[in-house]
């Protein structure tokens, strides 16, 4: 058996390379907008967001954020009062990985951030009316 294992592992290999490469193509995202998104940040190549800056009105005194990777590298979404982490973060590990999160936001400018080392020019405006 062990025999059989080393003329089988170079198959799985190339197996597993080719269903790898199937997924993740293309420059933006298939993913729907929810139609209640106050604000729809995307990660793009080049570590960056898609704008410098963002425009909210708060409804309430509440704002969805929807973000989507259309990155080839992991990122994540952060929105910050300041240099404080308002709320919880949105989980971008992926080209196409998405999420949304109401944030309870006062009219005010903010910060949309990514927090990985080295993601540092992932730093847009958030203004919430």
């Amino acid at each position: 058996m062990p025999r059989m294992n080393r003329l089988i592992t170079p198959f799985v290999a190339a197996g597993l390379l080719a269903l790898g490469a199937c997924g993740g193509g293309g420059s933006s995202s298939s993913n729907t907008v929810p139609a209640d998104a106050d604000v729809v940040v995307r990660a793009v190549d080049g570590i960056a967001w898609d704008q410098d800056e963002y425009t909210a009105t708060a409804v309430d005194g509440k704002v969805k954020i929807y973000a989507v990777n259309d990155s080839g590298l992991a990122h994540n979404m952060y929105a910050l009062e300041g240099d404080t982490v308002v709320g919880d973060f949105i989980d971008l590990p992926r080209r196409g990985s998405d999420g949304a999160l109401v944030y309870e936001l006062a009219p005010g400018e903010y910060r949309i951030v990514c927090k990985i080392a080295g993601h540092n020019n992932m730093d847009s405006k958030l203004v919430v009316k």
